[in-house]
């Protein structure tokens, strides 16, 4: 079956009455109004889609950028943490080397003090061992002097 033709609009109007001509006239006005609203929601429709999508684009994005952020403020606070524990490395070790060299000059101080205490007990026994060998003179010559006289 072939396709009807249409008639030209023109061609309708001049066959119709007055009253069919605005009924016509209304219903292609009504039809143009529909079409024109389809349209309008076709683009509304598009629009919130497109929308919709750059919103969630935006999201997307501000979450990415946020991660990169935050890996770089980690990798900042991971570079100064490392910084002051370098430096707190370095200030322990002066601590500590500081304290080892009292603990040095202490345990020199002790060695002098107890080479001292040698001297001072060996000279202590040298007197005491002087005292001792006067003592025992004393006693030799007082025991001769009391038996040199009973005999």
């Amino acid at each position: 079956m072939a396709p009807k033709k249409k008639k030209s609009g023109k061609k309708k109007l001049a066959k119709m009455t007055e009253e069919e001509k605005l009924l016509y006239l209304e219903q292609k006005r009504l039809a143009e109004e529909e079409m024109k609203k389809k349209k309008e929601d076709m683009l509304t429709q598009f629009l919130k889609d497109k929308l919709l999508k750059e919103e969630k684009s935006a999201k997307f994005n501000l979450n990415k950028l946020q991660n990169q952020w935050r890996v770089i403020m980690r990798e900042a606070k991971s570079q100064e943490l490392k910084k002051d524990i370098e430096i707190l490395s370095q200030t322990f070790e002066r601590v500590i080397d500081r304290k080892e060299a009292i603990i040095k000059s202490l345990v020199k101080d002790i060695e002098e003090a107890e080479e001292q205490d040698q001297m001072a007990l060996r000279s202590h026994l040298q007197n005491v061992d002087g005292l001792i060998g006067n003592m025992e003179k004393q006693i030799r010559f007082m025991i001769r002097k009391v038996l040199g006289r009973s005999t």
